[in-house]
């Protein structure tokens, strides 16, 4: 009768341990953001500008585990390369693309000014259960403008909201993303010349010498 106790007790941590490997894997959720951003229809300004896209931005994770549902792994920096190249290369007249700002000496008189832009906060809610049939993010980039020689001009905040029904997990994910990330284009690339500091740096620009 002991034997036979001691080996139902086996039994039950061998399913056991079946069981939670299975409960790990099927709440385990990855996230390689697949995107295409529409070309914005705008005036180039007349500006020929270094942009910076460093590690950070091109290899930016969010890693979260959402309580009573999954760890989520979310690979955004892909698609944070193809956005904003897309979007400054419609904005201005040349862009010169680097990963950081020491290469850019070598061709300092080629451009009027550096951008910076950093992936600053990322947010986003799942639905659990039935309560609600929407997945939303939330996320703010930084930009920041510096002149050549490495002098901060300004920094702007730049949000976006996505939202997308819930019907699968993944995919309504990343149709959220993208839409949040659409949100930040539409707003940079019809807003960047009323924020002051860059419309003063831009008419400084202008006033300096003819392009």
């Amino acid at each position: 009768m002991d034997r036979m106790r001691v080996w139902l007790s086996r039994t039950q941590l061998q399913a056991l341990v079946v069981l939670t490997s299975l409960l790990l894997t099927s709440c385990s959720t990855s996230v390689w953001v697949e995107a295409d951003f529409p070309q914005p229809l705008v005036n180039r300004l007349p500006v020929r500008m270094g942009l910076i896209l460093d590690d950070d931005l091109l290899d930016y994770v969010h890693y979260e585990e959402l309580p009573r549902q999954a760890a989520y792994t979310i690979q955004i920096g892909e698609a944070n390369e193809l956005m904003l190249v897309q979007l400054f290369q419609s904005m201005f007249t040349d862009i010169e693309q680097f990963n950081d700002f020491s290469l850019i000496q070598t061709n300092i008189a080629e451009i009027d000014g550096v951008l910076w832009p950093e992936l600053e906060r990322f947010e986003f809610d799942v639905p659990l259960g039935q309560r609600d049939e929407f997945v939303e993010v939330w996320i703010q980039y930084l930009i920041k403008l510096y002149e050549t020689d490495g002098q901060l001009v300004t920094e702007w905040p730049v949000s976006g909201y996505g939202k997308a029904e819930m019907v699968d997990r993944e995919e309504a994910l990343n149709r959220a993303i993208v839409v949040a990330m659409r949100e930040v284009g539409a707003t940079i690339s019809t807003k960047f010349s009323d924020q002051p500091d860059l419309r003063n740096w831009l008419q400084g620009r202008k006033n300096a010498a003819p392009l």
